[in-house]
């Protein structure tokens, strides 16, 4: 059992995002990546909140919570590995600025070449475990599961809108439904993990999120669409290319238990802040309208 739930993650998860990525590429008006150019002030602080500021507080909630040591180590892979896949789609459908999310999470993509073998270096130098990952590897998971799709998505859109904007709608639908079935049976499959896991170690993995999602949302601009993006951006890690890194350092059999309810809270915690954001923005609007 434990080996067709390995081949699910391995081969179904990946297809989903790719399929999604694919179709959020097909969405995507080349102009929306110059923002980087249009603010650049904009866009290195919140490459700094998420590849320093977000890995430094992890580290540091470490330390002083003091997890077990298989929580710890697999709370450091996951915050070296940035640009979770579906925060594209996620982010813009909760009321992200698109071409910010755009813009962040493909630059995101690239400089994880570098940032993660070095970010996951400096971890395991302060805490004492070992760790290989090659640039190859990284290239690899990033390349499939979030460059490829989205260029070739982008690429397509630029000689065929009208066909983009024909089936892109129906792929994201098929992969988000997709993607949504395979999580929830990992997770039926996979439930022992969540009851084996200590309510300490919950409580550690709560604490990194929200504290992810504070440094973003402290940090960005007061624009509610770009504060919600760089929140949600600070907080998402890519399960794809943490699981390839642990597989390829320890036991999948270990990092699963530690995956698995991570995304658990996360999913919880981000939801939490999501509907706060909406209530706000909500709020705000009311305020206008009465003045």
């Amino acid at each position: 059992m434990k080996e067709l739930i390995l081949s699910i993650v391995k081969i179904g998860l990946p297809l989903s995002v790719v399929v999604g990525m694919f179709a959020q590429g097909l969405s995507i008006v080349p102009s929306q990546l110059r923002l980087f150019r249009e603010r650049p002030l904009l866009m290195l602080r919140s490459l700094v909140a998420v590849l320093f500021l977000v890995p430094i507080a992890v580290l540091a909630i470490i330390l002083l919570l003091k997890p077990s040591p298989a929580v710890a180590v697999g709370l450091a892979i996951l915050v070296a590995c940035p640009a979770a896949p579906m925060m594209i789609v996620k982010i813009a459908k909760k009321g992200g600025s698109p071409a910010y999310i755009v813009s962040l999470h493909l630059y995101l993509a690239l400089l994880a070449l570098l940032t993660v073998p070095a970010t996951l270096y400096l971890l395991s130098e302060a805490l004492g475990f070992q760790v290989e990952v090659s640039v190859s590897a990284v290239a690899r998971v990033v390349g499939m599961t979030v460059l490829l799709p989205v260029g070739l998505g982008i690429l397509i859109r630029s000689f065929f809108p009208k066909a983009a904007d024909t089936i892109g709608p129906t792929l994201a639908k098929v992969g988000g439904v997709a993607l949504l079935l395979l999580i929830i049976f990992v997770a039926m499959m996979t439930y022992g993990l969540l009851l084996k896991m200590d309510l300490w170690s919950y409580l550690v993995m709560a604490v990194v999120v929200t504290v992810s999602i504070a440094i973003g949302h402290w940090l960005a601009p007061r624009d509610a669409e770009e504060r919600t993006t760089l929140a949600m951006e600070c907080a998402a890690r890519h399960p794809g290319l943490a699981m390839t890194i642990a597989a390829l350092n320890f036991s999948p059999h270990k990092a699963l238990p530690v995956l698995v309810p991570y995304l658990v809270v996360f999913m919880v915690v981000t939801t939490i802040y999501l509907q706060w954001r909406k209530r706000r923005s909500a709020d705000g609007e009311v305020s206008q309208a009465i003045k």
